[in-house]
């Protein structure tokens, strides 16, 4: 581009000015805005939950991890050897594909949940069960994205019978307020990076084993999100739908 504008200037000046200015025009990242009119208001009341819930309270994140392919690699990897990474052989089998309905526990850095065949409402009923079933005394927040499962007319039923529980959702395109995504990135790495699945019993046997191991050496995550326009008032503690 430089000799198309009539610069004449060599190869290895331009590498040089560029490594100089620590730049580097190879690479590229990507973000997505959100459209979100309350971003400001449901980003703030996600932050007020994490940062002002009252110690007795529960704080849990809930989401789904969706498409898990079962893949079986069609040859077995080689392993790594000095100056060579892992090798895996690039043709594989599917066996379909699973979902991990998640809650995380962000308070004690714990992940449970459980794995089906697909995402819905009444999938995610069934994670608002769960998560009921586990925490049976005190008040507790509810994080989620704003996807329409979580915010169907059943959920609002489900927060109308069960009014100890309050539900906060993270603004559109935002879910990485949502911890739950960092505890998710982990089981990505553990699990389905490298796994070779003969079928979805095999994949949803592998993730379960992964969400024990989770929960006996697991760690709260050390959360420092506070952008300077955060308000900081105190969080409500009232149970209800929020």
């Amino acid at each position: 581009m430089l000799r198309a504008d009539g610069l004449l200037v060599s190869d290895r000046s331009v590498g040089r000015i560029l490594r100089e200015a620590d730049l580097q025009p190879h690479r590229q990242a990507m973000w997505m805005t959100s459209q979100d009119d309350d971003f400001r208001d449901k980003r703030d009341d996600v932050l007020r939950v994490y940062y002002h819930t009252p110690a007795r309270e529960h704080v849990i994140c809930l989401d789904e991890m969706t498409g898990i392919q079962a893949l079986e690699r069609a040859h077995p990897d080689l392993p790594m050897e000095p100056g060579r990474p892992v090798r895996r052989e690039f043709e594989y089998v599917r066996h379909g594909t699973q979902c991990l309905m998640g809650a995380y526990d962000v308070r004690r850095g714990k992940l449970f949940g459980f794995v089906a065949d697909k995402r819905g409402t009444e999938a995610f009923l069934a994670l608002l069960e769960h998560v009921d079933a586990c925490y049976p005394e005190g008040n507790g927040h509810l994080v989620c994205d704003n996807l329409a499962e979580h915010v169907s007319d059943e959920v609002a039923e489900w927060l109308e019978e069960h009014p100890r529980w309050t539900l906060h959702t993270t603004p559109k395109h935002a879910s990485w307020l949502n911890q739950i995504e960092c505890a998710f990135s982990l089981v990505a790495r553990h699990v389905v990076r490298r796994g070779s699945f003969r079928s979805k019993e095999e994949l949803r046997l592998a993730l379960e084993a992964d969400m024990l191991w989770y929960n006996e050496h697991g760690r709260p995550f050390h959360w420092t999100y506070r952008p300077k326009s955060w308000d900081r008032k105190p969080a409500r503690t009232s149970g209800g739908r929020h």
